[in-house]
């Protein structure tokens, strides 16, 4: 039974086996061939539904894309506000420049060769680049036409080929820089992803998640391309090669771009002063902003923006300062704009109009300009105690000139010497900026607000207010000048020193007329030091001013209980002595001088000096739009002083110009009008004395108080005297004071 069922096993499975093999002697070619075509169609298969889908099905998504549109902003510039004089000379503006952009590649040395290959290639055709020789030659053209274009560049906007050639290597030398920096930020990017992908891929551990990182990293990297040979930012834009070239430059590249290929010419605006140097120090300057200045004034200001950096163009910078506007633009695919929407207005800036004609300031600086070339004499004919027996010749460092209206403060001229151009702030030349560095005239110092000397004998008209008002003395009584005041090598007037002669006797009238040192250093003995301080204070003196420029001065007005150090300071008999004449320590502003004369010529009144006189539109904004209001400081009068004191003052300070003995005749006297003033000569310790003279005109009928000073100048009747008197005529020439009917003296 076993043998049997074994037999029959065996027969079936020789009947199966012979049965596949027939049927795959028959089948296997057509099931290869059935596999193969279903292989080929079923790709295509799946091609085609994709292909109706994307026709039927996203049609319209890809339609839309073709019509897609998309917005931008953009600024829209706005343009600061103009200073204007009195008269409408323009003294600073913005200004339309052009500047020659040239491509860095143009500029680079040596020459990129990928770049050189690059242009080389855009002039062979296909085949031609398959010619080695044909493509040195060609690079040898390029080479040859990039030198021609530089020489041609430089004869057009008239530069020298080394300067331009210095501007070039610096250009290079930065962006090489900054490659440098760029670089090193990506390799450190670098190292941090590959350690953030090692520490957080399990996949990483082995190395067939190093091997799938370098595939993907392989096939997505251009050709040829590392993340070191990725050209910068920098490598691939025009750089400024002159900052300013002319209208017929400009004209002449825009009009040949095939000539003038990777030139290109940028329109820029910038802060300008026609004027120049004309009231430098008053107007000041407007610059880019740094970024510094953007995280300070974040809520205000943005990069590209102007500030005002100095004087003026700083303390109204915000009614100056214009705010850029923005504009909606709606584009489509290929970049032209479909719909243009304001979406905030530019708001330009006011127009400052000032209060000084530019003629009569103009007039001032040359005043100013001639004193400071003309050699005087020191300590030969004026009023204050010099230490040194021997006449000295000297020449002025510098000087300074400030004029204003004694009754409502405003600045009628504010000069100062030496100055500078102020478009040097906004277009440095390397070689003016240092000689104005290194000049020991110190041109950038601000004069008129800064200065702080000693007023030698202009103080004493606050020194006679001072005695009068203590009760020290009556104006009208003498006191007697023997020529020093206790002993004869001590304590002198300047006719004792010269001559060994005193005054005799003195009135008040007289002493101020003839400078007595005696009769101050009397009149200061009897009153002491804390009323003459006092006294001093209320006329302004060792406070500011208010004038409208930043950063005034103060000086020191000395005081028997001001304190040093947490102590307060020894006070002796020769400080009061010292502070009577205007010296000791006491350190005045020709602001704080002019502003005291201005008292004494408006009947007691303190002005707010002041060079702002009215806000205008601006010339690219409607004319009927309202300017801003803005009010000066009412005159404050002075405490507890009488009028009766000012008249004996003002007589005194006539007569020192009037009378033949006065300090002041030979050099200031006029027959047109009569001026009232005080000279001085102040000690410097070192070097020559501070030359002044301060005073108002018209005498009878004041209107116009002024104040000149030079430093190092010598005697103040002889240095600061001529420029008072030729000041005065300017006033007459140009209408700002009225002639009166003096008697002509001998």
């Amino acid at each position: 039974m076993g043998v049997m069922w074994n037999r029959l096993a065996s027969d079936w499975q020789e009947s199966k086996t012979w049965q596949m093999r027939c049927w795959n002697v028959n089948h296997a070619p057509k099931l290869r061939l059935g596999l193969l075509w279903l292989g080929m169609i079923l790709p295509l298969v799946v091609v085609a539904t994709r292909m109706i889908q994307l026709q039927v099905s996203l049609r319209d998504d890809f339609a839309t894309g073709f019509n897609q549109s998309f917005e931008v902003r953009e600024d829209i510039e706005a343009h600061d506000g103009r200073i204007l004089a009195a008269d409408g000379t323009v003294l600073a503006s913005d200004a339309e420049h052009y500047e020659l952009q040239v491509h860095y590649r143009l500029l680079q040395e040596p020459i990129d060769s990928k770049w050189l290959r690059r242009e080389a290639f855009k002039r062979l055709s296909r085949l031609e680049r398959r010619d080695g020789q044909l493509i040195e030659a060609e690079e040898r053209r390029v080479k040859q036409a990039r030198e021609d274009l530089w020489s041609g560049l430089s004869l057009l906007v008239h530069s020298d080929v080394s300067h331009m050639a210095m501007t070039r290597k610096a250009i290079q030398k930065r962006v090489e820089r900054t490659k440098a920096s760029v670089l090193q930020s990506r390799e450190q990017q670098y190292l941090n992803a590959e350690e953030f992908q090692s520490s957080s891929s399990i996949e990483s551990q082995n190395g067939w998640g190093q091997f799938w990182r370098r595939l993907q990293r392989a096939l997505s990297s251009p050709l040829g391309r590392t993340r070191h040979s990725e050209p910068i930012e920098e490598e691939e834009r025009h750089h400024t090669i002159v900052a300013n070239v002319d209208a017929d430059a400009r004209a002449e590249i825009e009009a040949h771009p095939d000539r003038y290929g990777g030139v290109r010419i940028a329109t820029r605006r910038r802060r300008s002063y026609p004027e120049g140097d004309l009231a430098s120090h008053l107007i000041g300057s407007r610059t880019l902003l740094t970024a510094e200045d953007v995280v300070e004034r974040q809520y205000f200001y943005q990069i590209g923006d102007r500030i005002g950096r100095s004087a003026l163009e700083l303390q109204y910078d915000s009614h100056l300062h214009g705010v850029r506007g923005e504009r909606r633009l709606v584009k489509n695919r290929r970049g032209e704009v479909v719909t243009s929407e304001i979406v905030r207005a530019p708001k330009h800036g006011r127009d400052l109009v000032l209060t000084f004609d530019a003629g009569l300031q103009r007039r001032a600086e040359q005043l100013l300009d001639v004193a400071l070339e003309t050699v005087t004499i020191s300590g030969t004919e004026d009023d204050q105690t010099h230490q040194g027996e021997a006449s000295k010749a000297t020449c002025p460092q510098g000087g300074c000139l400030v004029a204003m209206d004694v009754h409502s403060g405003k600045i009628v001229a504010a000069a100062a010497a030496p100055r500078f151009d102020l478009n040097l702030m906004v277009v440095p030349d390397p070689q003016r900026w240092s000689d104005l560095q290194t000049d020991p005239r110190d041109p950038l110092f601000r004069r008129v607000t800064q200065m702080a000397i000693a007023p030698g004998s202009v103080f004493k008209v606050i020194s006679a207010v001072a005695a009068i008002e203590s009760g020290s003395i009556d104006p009208h009584a003498p006191i007697y000048c023997q020529g020093y005041l206790d002993h004869p090598d001590q304590h002198r007037c300047l006719t004792y020193r010269h001559h060994k002669v005193g005054h005799g006797e003195m009135s008040l009238a007289d002493a101020l007329c003839r400078s007595c040192n005696v009769y101050f250093f009397t009149a200061a003995r009897r009153m002491g030091p804390q009323r003459l301080s006092d006294w001093a204070s209320r006329f302004g003196f060792g406070q500011p001013t208010g004038i409208d420029l930043p950063s005034e001065g103060v000086g020191h007005l000395p005081s028997p209980d001001e304190v040093h150090s947490g102590e307060h300071r020894r006070w002796h008999t020769g400080d009061t002595l010292g502070l009577a004449i205007g010296q000791s320590a006491l350190l005045v502003t020709p602001l704080q001088v002019v502003r005291a004369m201005a008292a004494i010529a408006n009947d007691g009144n303190l002005v707010t000096p002041h060079l702002m006189g009215d806000f205008g539109p601006s010339q690219f904004n409607d004319a009927s739009s309202s300017p801003p209001s803005y009010a000066h400081p009412e005159p404050r009068p002075i405490a507890d002083l009488r009028m009766e004191t000012l008249a004996e003052v003002r007589e005194g300070l006539t007569r020192v110009v009037d009378d033949p003995y006065g300090t002041a005749f030979k050099t200031v006297w006029m027959k047109e009008v009569t001026i009232a003033g005080k000279t001085g000569t102040a000690e410097t310790g070192r070097g020559a004395d501070h030359a002044w003279f301060a005073g108002y005109v018209p005498a009878d009928r004041p209107r116009i108080a002024f104040v000149i000073v030079l430093e190092h100048g010598g005697s103040g009747g002889k240095a600061a005297g001529p420029v008072a008197r030729q000041f005065v005529s300017a006033l007459l020439e140009l209408g700002l004071i009225s002639p009166t009917a003096n008697l002509v003296k001998d």
